[in-house]
């Protein structure tokens, strides 16, 4: 595509060079520039793309996006805000795929991950191709417009008819998924989390209610139980959305380890996720498919075929008569929600082995100390991604918040969960948090491979097999 082409329309001085170039693919990372690529320049927080744009000409970038004249002979397209152009011409230069295929927001604190499986899996019972976008594909939860504009393509170019995606509260105000056309966009719940991005609870609410404007979608399934939600509710009515407003209240819940049943519908629903979690993404994912045009039956045939999702809720049997479960609760209501939850299953104690990750809203670490020590009756505190801060410190925040002092502080997770199983007699549950499906540790800038599940696994076997248990 023309230079001219893929600028159309934009406001934007064209200076440097006024030849008017074959552009191939819209970069951001200077690192993968290739011959034919504009390179579109994105101020960080801690990088900023105009300072690579020698790197990228030499890598032979045909143009340049920019906020500031580069001084390079070169032809550059200059804007006043790049992150606000680059998704249409993220979109434009792979031919606006999201109006070629369904694509389904679902935003949300938590559940957005598990509302996005499970609806690929309802779907696909009934022959619907569908794919997914989010933490579980290796991705960043939401892309930025350049990958997640090529990905879509490349689904309909493979024949996908759905695209379920998570949608964060950052790719929102960071215009990531702009110029994308959603057949239907979902709200779970909001809580604390991300305040180190956002700084207020009111713009983090502000941030996942762009969702709900009319500007991305003319449908909506929108979980009402919280002022956050009725506000979203009436956001989208007042844009003219269509919208299903969902209560997951008075549903006549009944759960276990591995099975969860409500009502839905008129119906009552069987499905094969336990925890107190399952039932109200399932509800979520199910009107969602309603919307898509599925009848409730065919859903109830999708919800009863469903498969576990990696770290939400896992169980693990770790003795003839101990349990454990594996979950990614990693804020103070998710964390609360999933204790609350294990109380009502469990006979004897709650071990909890958690930490926070490093670099992400230090605020909630007092706040889900205070949590753990109400919950669970043993806690153990440990690392989670330290990232670049000192895991102790970490450590000490969360045990601030703590009404009763953590039995165990160990900054090695693999050890703090040997010592869990250790601790765990008959009828008790132990509950590793914080890190679910992930398999690595981000520690001193360096990615360590680690799953909670298979560390905990491999403490089983080695006790099996010294005849410990």
């Amino acid at each position: 595509m023309l230079l001219s082409d893929l600028t159309a329309d934009i406001e934007g001085l064209l200076d440097g060079n006024q030849v008017d170039p074959e552009v191939k693919r819209v970069i951001h990372d200077s690192r993968e520039i290739i011959e034919g690529d504009i390179f579109c320049c994105l101020r960080g927080e801690t990088t900023d793309g105009h300072n690579y744009i020698q790197e990228a000409i030499d890598s032979g970038a045909s143009a340049l996006l920019v906020e500031e004249v580069s001084g390079f002979n070169i032809p550059t397209f200059l804007v006043g805000n790049v992150r606000a152009v680059l998704p249409r011409v993220s979109s434009r230069i792979v031919g606006n795929p999201s109006k070629e295929i369904n694509v389904v927001g679902v935003t949300g604190t938590n559940g957005k991950t598990s509302v996005v499986s499970m609806l690929a899996e309802i779907l696909r019972t009934h022959g619907t191709s569908t794919a997914t976008i989010g933490t579980l594909t290796g991705m960043l939860t939401t892309p930025e417009s350049p990958e997640l504009q090529r990905e879509l393509r490349k689904y309909c170019s493979d024949g996908v008819e759905v695209v379920a995606m998570e949608v964060s509260s950052h790719s929102l105000v960071q215009k990531r998924v702009s110029e994308t056309n959603f057949s239907s966009v979902a709200f779970t719940n909001l809580s604390h989390d991300h305040l180190d991005f956002h700084g207020t609870m009111e713009d983090y609410y502000l941030a996942k209610g762009l969702l709900f404007t009319g500007e991305f979608s003319e449908r909506a399934v929108i979980t009402i139980d919280s002022e956050h939600g009725r506000s979203y509710f009436e956001k989208a009515i007042s844009s003219g959305m269509e919208v299903e407003a969902l209560s997951t209240k008075n549903r006549n819940v009944a759960f276990t380890q591995k099975s969860s049943s409500f009502d839905w519908r008129g119906e009552r629903v069987t499905i094969p996720l336990g925890g107190p979690f399952a039932y109200s993404n399932a509800l979520v994912s199910a009107e969602i498919a309603i919307q898509l045009g599925l009848g409730v039956t065919e859903v109830i045939d999708g919800l009863n075929s469903l498969n576990g999702i990696p770290g939400r809720f896992e169980p693990l049997l770790i003795t003839q008569d101990t349990s454990a479960i594996i979950d990614y609760a990693h804020t103070p209501s998710a964390l609360a929600e999933l204790l609350r939850g294990c109380r009502k299953i469990v006979a004897g104690r709650i071990i909890l082995v958690f930490g926070c990750g490093g670099e992400r809203d230090s605020e909630k670490r007092p706040l889900m100390g205070e949590v753990a020590s109400l919950g669970a009756d043993v806690n153990i505190l440990t690392s989670d991604n330290p990232r670049g801060e000192d895991a102790k410190k970490i450590i000490s925040e969360i045990a601030s918040g703590m009404s009763v002092k953590p039995q165990v502080i160990e900054v090695d997770r693999r050890k703090a969960i040997e010592q869990a199983f250790n601790e765990a007699e008959s009828g008790d549950l132990l509950v590793v948090a914080g890190r679910g499906h992930e398999e690595y540790q981000e520690i001193d800038g360096k990615k360590i491979p680690f799953s909670d599940k298979t560390v905990l696994l491999d403490v089983v076997s080695k006790a099996s097999s010294s005849g410990e248990r």
